[in-house]
């Protein structure tokens, strides 16, 4: 059990860093001079990186058991909704204002939200299979050895 808590801890502060660490990094220097472009997208970002750290260190602390492949299939179902949520549905309205002028963005996403989503389905099918191949795979030791006829 102490290698998978180590693997888990491992893995969790290489997800940190680069989940964590490196966008804030670039949002806090970037953000200098446009602060009002990332203010709605820190929040979400936490969000995202606990919840994606909290699935691989549960996935990886469960490893070789159905429960495993549970929280790769709840990860999936959970990274489509917040794809969802925090692109708004794919279309983004953006206002900002830069000394004194107001600017309006506005960006239709919504092609990228399906390929993003197609992806995510792809990787929730990919875990559904892994957890009916382990299941079959633990049928399958179960059964009896036949014996030879003779």
């Amino acid at each position: 059990m102490l290698p998978r808590i180590i693997k888990a801890a491992i893995k969790a502060l290489i997800y940190f860093v680069f989940l964590y660490a490196l966008p804030v990094f670039l949002i806090s220097q970037v953000s200098q001079f446009a602060p009002e472009l990332f203010a709605d997208y820190v929040r979400l970002l936490n969000l995202f990186i606990a919840v994606v750290i909290v699935f691989v260190v549960a996935s990886e602390l469960t490893a070789g058991t159905i429960l495993q492949h549970a929280f790769n299939i709840g990860k999936a179902i959970i990274l489509i909704i917040f794809l969802v949520l925090a692109l708004d549905g794919g279309i983004l309205n953006l206002s900002l204002n830069f000394e004194g002028m107001h600017l309006n963005l506005w960006a239709d996403l919504r092609i990228y939200l399906a390929m993003l989503i197609f992806i995510d389905l792809i990787v929730l099918s990919k875990s559904v299979l892994q957890a009916i191949n382990f299941l079959a795979e633990k049928a399958e030791q179960q059964l009896p050895t036949p014996k030879p006829a003779g």
